[in-house]
């Protein structure tokens, strides 16, 4: 259960960090939008495995729980404004508001991704 939403996480990382710089260097286009869907899934997947993971061995502690909320829920409204603007062909309007979210969400979501490894870590280390 934790190697998988470990697996998952660190997927989810590589998927977000091509998306969003990827995206600031060549502007939205739909194979971001692609990229950036797929991290998504594979955050939720993760959060859903650590959720497991803390039900059976006890909860992480609640600032991680809260910035690991926070930045799924952020990352999903990213995605939804990357999917507005490539369906309303509104993309380049939309470049600059998307970019100006974009890293600022993406940070969030590193520190959750960050406290979550520290967290676990200090966990398996107090039981040794």
């Amino acid at each position: 259960m934790l190697m998988t939403g470990v697996i998952y996480m660190n997927l989810a990382l590589i998927f977000y960090t091509y998306a969003v710089f990827s995206g600031r260097k060549e502007g939205l286009h739909l194979k971001h939008l692609l990229v950036f869907g797929i991290g998504l899934l594979w955050d939720y997947l993760g959060t859903h495995q650590m959720s497991l993971y803390a039900a059976a061995t006890g909860p992480a502690p609640e600032y991680h729980n809260l910035s690991g909320i926070l930045s799924l829920a952020g990352m999903g409204f990213h995605f939804l404004l990357a999917l507005a603007a490539t369906l309303l062909k509104r993309a380049d309007r939309v470049n600059r508001t998307f970019h100006r979210v974009s890293l600022t969400i993406y940070t969030l979501w590193c520190v959750a991704f960050a406290s979550g490894a520290i967290a676990g870590m200090l966990r398996v280390s107090s039981h040794h």
